[in-house]
């Protein structure tokens, strides 16, 4: 019903210009405020009779030919309409006044019909202007729809790649600890059930507390500890944490459970010994957190999911930044992680 009422006005609006217009063109201006209360009347049933002739038309041919079921016949259609019918009001408008003007034989001979030329060539451009306005409408309207769907559809993309990502935690987690009860329990029965209590404890916390996409590093460093606590069950002495924070960097951001994971794969991927213990370090600046490890001889029949490095590498991509630079020389194997900001957009 709005909509009907402003494209009622906008017609009146427009047709009322016209008459303006023609009326100042002609130089009757002056004579309009010599003008009956009656010929006000007449003149304003005529524009507004005009108007609803123009709005109903308009709105007909908007239910019966959207712009996407052709463009060349909506476009002739409003051109036939809006066209035809405000020539038809300067022909009416151009009799009207022939009328009126009886007494005034000089003004009324200086027109000779042409209200009518000037109204229909006046029409014809008012018309084409609309017909591209309301093509120009459609058309951001569109594309405004298709952009949002795109964002729409990539962002859901994007949370379901991201959901995936961060379900693959829990399974790469208990899958290390299993391997190593396995291995407990062959070797260590007496530790194999300390390390399961514990193992239990840790699992319990990470369901209770959930996954979240982004931890401080004051948060990674406890959950980091939490795990070589386990591991102490495990390894005793073989292992070594050391950590060197700076002041002022624990309320940075970093992926969760990031530096857990590169702890994980050191102890996977390293044969840990009282003589050759396995030393990893996490170092803290204002740049980034760095997690070294030495290298010693790979275990033998070693299972890798490849999970780890490149869950961390995709999650870090999911916030639109640089992956986590590796490097493997001198005997140690170092892992850069950049912090994320966090209210970074995903991309």
């Amino acid at each position: 019903m709005k909509e009907k009422l402003l494209s009622f006005l906008i017609s009146v609006a427009l047709t009322a210009a016209l008459t303006f217009y023609l009326f100042y063109h002609v130089g009757l201006i002056s004579w309009m405020r010599e003008a009956s209360l009656s010929q006000w009347g007449i003149l304003a049933f005529a524009v507004s009779c005009t108007g609803l002739v123009i709005s109903q038309g308009y709105g007909f041919i908007v239910q019966v030919r959207p712009w996407d079921q052709g463009h060349a016949t909506r476009s002739l259609a409003l051109l036939t309409i809006l066209t035809g019918t405000l020539t038809a009001y300067s022909y009416f408008l151009d009799v009207m006044v022939k009328n009126w003007l009886l007494g005034f034989d000089e003004i009324a001979a200086s027109l000779s019909g042409s209200l009518v030329l000037k109204g229909a060539l006046v029409s014809l451009m008012l018309s084409l202007l609309i017909i591209w306005i309301d093509y120009s409408l459609f058309a951001f309207a569109r594309y405004s729809r298709e952009t949002i769907h795109r964002l729409r559809a990539n962002r859901n993309k994007k949370e379901l790649q991201f959901n995936l990502l961060r379900s693959q935690l829990t399974p790469h987690f208990l899958f290390n600890s299993l391997n190593t009860a396995s291995h407990l329990v062959a070797i260590y029965p007496d530790q194999a059930e300390e390390f399961i209590r514990k193992l239990a404890f840790n699992f319990t916390n990470l369901i209770r507390n959930g996954i979240q996409p982004l931890n401080t590093l004051h948060r990674e460093l406890e959950i980091v500890d939490n795990y070589m606590h386990l591991m102490k069950v495990r390894y005793g002495d073989k292992v070594v944490l050391e950590k060197r924070i700076k002041p002022g960097t624990e309320s940075n951001f970093l992926p969760a459970l990031g530096i857990q994971l590169l702890v994980e794969n050191a102890l996977k991927h390293n044969v840990a010994s009282l003589d050759s213990p396995l030393k990893i370090m996490v170092t803290a600046d204002q740049m980034q957190v760095v997690v070294t490890n030495t290298v010693t001889h790979k275990p033998e029949n070693i299972e890798s999911t490849g999970i780890g490095l490149q869950n961390l590498r995709e999650r870090y991509l999911h916030y639109g930044r640089s992956t986590p630079s590796i490097s493997n020389t001198g005997g140690f194997y170092e892992v850069r992680l950049p912090y994320i900001t966090q209210n970074e957009p995903a991309r």
